[in-house]
């Protein structure tokens, strides 16, 4: 297995963004009214499309050598975004310990998800073992799905989708309405309750019979958006990233992972198009505000944008 590192840094060696295939992009980031009244109430030392655009045009061309700079700091954000992701679904292990584990899988190793009988942990080997193994998989189905959108330029599929599901969810856990990679088959409900809380604000998502469909509008919709965006070479990629993430979220396909297939999608969008990640979760109330928003959108029922 070729290291991530490796990866990113043959594809953006020749430039930023590497769907571009290493010729000069002429390709405008535009940010939604909504986005752009946030970006001024920040007191930002620039608008964000004018910083992205610059470090876009710096890095055109950026060398192997130079590239293990950049490097250090993506492989940061992505450490930070598989442990808020974690965390905000109560799942994962420590800072550290998801930081060694995700290194591992970016490095091309086999990450060891067990545990020293002599650690102080042992005691609650299994919970231990399964702590270790969501951080293993969410990094290896984060390292997948970039691998595939970001480096290989493939579409966001439903095939794609599964199999990337099949990564977060395969082998962890012993739920039976859980299949890796299949849509699910039975009713589900959210709630923004924390563990051990009474379950308050329950939203009942769409019916199972309507997934299939709506899942295949999903893809094509947002295929479309993408294939016309790099024709026309103008994107709000925050828009996008945002509205496809809520979106996934609404249909819920699988019977577990949602949140954080979600949280792939978005932050896959994100780093094509915007040359960046946005991991949440992990620090202050960072997890309680983004699970209150989740929680008043979906209770007050917003539709689906382009579906319904």
């Amino acid at each position: 297995m070729q290291m991530l590192s490796d990866r990113f840094a043959d594809t953006f060696s020749s430039g930023w963004p590497p769907f571009c295939g290493g010729e000069d992009p002429n390709f405008t980031i535009r940010l939604a009214e909504p986005l752009e009244k946030a970006a001024r109430n920040l007191n930002l030392p620039a608008d964000p499309a004018a910083i992205i655009d610059d470090a876009r045009e710096a890095s055109q061309p950026l060398g192997p050598p130079a590239f293990s700079q950049v490097w250090e700091t993506l492989e940061q954000s992505l450490i930070t975004l598989v442990h808020g992701s974690n965390t905000v679904e109560s799942a994962g292990s420590s800072q550290r310990i998801t930081a060694n584990l995700c290194r591992a899988v970016s490095s091309g190793q086999q990450a060891d998800a067990s545990i020293d009988e002599l650690d102080a942990e042992y005691s609650d080997r299994a919970g231990v073992v399964q702590s270790r193994g969501e951080v293993v998989q969410h990094a290896e189905a984060l390292a997948y799905m970039l691998g595939r959108v970001v480096l290989d330029n493939a579409p966001v599929s439903e095939a794609l989708l599964r199999e990337t599901h099949c990564v977060l969810c395969g082998g962890v856990g012993d739920a039976d309405d859980v299949a890796p990679g299949r849509y699910r088959e039975h009713e589900v409900a959210v709630s923004n309750s924390k563990p051990g809380e009474t379950k308050k604000n329950i939203s009942r998502c769409m019916r199972a019979s309507v997934v299939l469909r709506y899942m295949r509008e999903l893809v094509e919709n947002l295929g479309a958006e993408m294939v016309e965006a790099e024709r026309r070479g103008i994107i709000d990629p925050y828009s996008l990233a945002a509205r496809y993430r809520h979106q996934f979220v609404m249909v819920h396909p699988f019977g577990d992972g949602n949140g954080r297939m979600s949280r792939i999608v978005l932050n896959v969008l994100l780093l094509k198009y915007a040359g960046h990640v946005a991991p949440f979760g992990s620090e202050g109330g960072e997890k309680d505000e983004y699970l209150n928003i989740v929680g008043n959108i979906v209770g007050r029922g917003k539709k689906l944008p382009n579906l319904c």
